[in-house]
């Protein structure tokens, strides 16, 4: 692994040789995501090929779309070690920029999937969009495939999972339920000054007291104010929420 993950389309290395890429926001890695990406690790393994999870910062949503709850269920850095858990090679965040989001669908196929990353096959959700206005999709991708060099592939949404329903499952207090969406505990990052202090775009359960998995042990923690507050040692350090106290 040369780095954690590739900034942009100019972090990816030159000669970078064919790949199969997993595309799509995987602000959670969520079982939905995982199975999207399962299904690139597949086709990579078949064909030979490095899979490289294609991801966006911040989410699209922030600059394009409605207005709705962005805050991120896993830092990128969080982000990219779930993918190489779960199989992928390489991530790549692209900065999600007002000139990406009015770039159209078939300059995005053209830069990234074709001229970057040089994609053998392209794996992305079932409802995905891409491109200005989010006129890109897999039909798109189906179509312009074969001129380009890879076979699109969509997956199936998993019922019942999705990021908007891990923060409402976070925010409520829910943690049990948001790790059987997401297949893991809600992990919380932050540095800790006799407490963690972690940044408003954290997603953080209501005021309390809960259970949680440290490096250290099994500690109780709480929240009080937007800060995760426990008993650690300085420096930064993760958290695993499991359940209420």
């Amino acid at each position: 692994m040369s780095t954690v993950f590739w900034h942009g389309t100019t972090g990816v290395p030159g000669g970078w040789g064919r790949s199969v890429v997993a595309l799509g926001v995987f602000d959670g890695l969520h079982r939905g995501h995982q199975r999207v990406l399962e299904n690139a690790v597949r086709l990579g393994r078949e064909r030979g090929a490095p899979v490289v999870l294609t991801t966006f910062d911040p989410h699209p949503a922030t600059i394009a779309g409605r207005p709705r709850d962005t805050r991120p269920v896993a830092t990128l850095e969080h982000r990219a070690e779930l993918a190489r858990s779960h199989g992928a090679d390489e991530v790549l965040v692209l900065s999600f920029t007002e000139c990406l989001a009015r770039t159209s669908a078939e300059d995005f196929v053209a830069e990234v999937l074709m001229r970057t990353l040089h994609a053998t096959a392209v794996v992305t959700g079932s409802n995905f969009r891409f491109g200005h206005r989010g006129a890109g999709d897999t039909a798109l991708l189906r179509k312009l495939g074969p001129a380009c060099g890879f076979t699109a592939h969509a997956v199936d949404l998993l019922p019942g999972c999705s990021s908007t329903l891990v923060r409402t499952l976070v925010t409520t207090g829910d943690l049990v339920g948001a790790a059987a969406v997401l297949g893991r505990p809600h992990r919380v990052h932050g540095t800790v000054e006799g407490e963690i202090f972690t940044p408003c775009t954290t997603l953080l359960p209501p005021p309390g007291k809960y259970w949680a998995h440290t490096p250290y042990g099994e500690r109780t923690v709480a929240v009080e104010a937007g800060l995760l507050i426990a008993d650690l040692p300085d420096g930064p350090t993760a958290v695993d929420l499991v359940g209420t106290r």
